[in-house]
């Protein structure tokens, strides 16, 4: 299951990229940018702005759950279906379906098609999400197959999956993003549904490959942004070998138009994103400890890097 393959990417890994957005992730993070990533099943996202108000949508529902709004003819998701009749009639792209089955054969030619840029810029695949680990069989094909034509792979993973089932995949990627939240237990729980007990275990296995990986924190205010996280993140990855770099992300909520389209409610409005001061005194914090490791945190604003000395 796939939402989205984007091409031409420069942020998600060295040199150009092509992202392949694997739908459905265990986690649900209170901040989560790509909320049509979270569930494993197709999704309906709507736009009113883009409704021309035709009436077709209404009358091919066989639930009757449109109905007529001041945005335009909006669906009541209580009574959908998922029956996807509407996105089929809606021309204007009101209305569109957010996942689909693909094979790692039909993504992999997605993917192929760029692989002279690849290799001019040094780029590849990257396996976003959602979450990859959690679709362990086409990850591992897909990569092999990125592999086997001499295509660089990256994977951004939350790090929850199971790792007997995706541990066949880990040989075949370049370089992993992992994201590491929150080191507290229980409040991990809060602000993502799960706790970190899985992840962390992973991210020590996952180490013993030898694959380099940059640990990500997004910091949220209010959320995980205190002195004591970042620390605690970086007394815990200070000693992984495969660990090369440690990278703050400060919030957005550039995601949240994302929450109205699936008729879901962003529970993060009143938050604003952190001031840059801030985010470089998390830095320094970390750097004391990483530092004498060996290793090194940056501050990324705006998909560029900022060493905070």
């Amino acid at each position: 299951m796939i939402f989205n393959v984007q091409k031409c990417s420069i942020h998600d890994g060295v040199g150009l990229r092509t992202i392949v957005f694997f739908k459905g992730c265990p986690l649900r993070c209170k901040w989560c940018a790509n909320p049509e990533s979270q569930l494993y099943t197709p999704e309906i996202m709507e736009h009113p702005r883009k409704c021309v108000g035709d009436g077709n949508c209404v009358r091919v529902c066989p639930s009757s759950a449109i109905y007529p709004a001041e945005e335009g003819l909006l669906i009541d998701r209580e009574k959908c279906r998922k029956c996807f009749k509407c996105t089929e009639v809606c021309y204007a792209l009101a209305k569109e379906v957010c996942g689909e089955d693909k094979t790692a054969e039909e993504l992999f030619k997605e993917v192929n098609k760029d692989r002279h840029f690849y290799h001019l810029k040094g780029g590849g695949a990257t396996f976003s999400g959602g979450e990859p680990l959690t679709q362990p069989e086409l990850l591992t094909e897909l990569a092999q197959k990125c592999r086997a034509n001499r295509i660089g792979t990256t994977i951004e993973t939350c790090g929850y999956g199971d790792y007997e089932k995706f541990k066949g995949a880990i040989p075949y990627i370049d370089h992993i993003f992992f994201d590491l939240k929150m080191m507290d237990g229980e409040k991990h729980r809060e602000l993502t549904g799960v706790t970190n007990e899985v992840i962390l275990d992973n991210l020590k296995k996952i180490n013993s490959f030898g694959v380099p990986i940059t640990i990500r924190t997004p910091v949220v205010p209010g959320s995980n942004d205190a002195v004591e996280n970042i620390q605690a993140i970086a007394e815990f990855i200070k000693d992984l070998s495969s660990v090369k770099e440690y990278e703050l992300l400060p919030y957005h909520n550039l995601g949240e138009s994302k929450y109205k389209a699936l008729g879901r409610k962003y529970e993060l409005e009143e938050v604003n994103p952190p001031e840059d001061e801030f985010i470089r005194e998390r830095v320094k914090i970390a750097n004391k400890v990483l530092k004498p490791c060996g290793k090194e945190c940056f501050y990324t604003k705006k998909n560029a890097r900022e060493v905070v000395l």
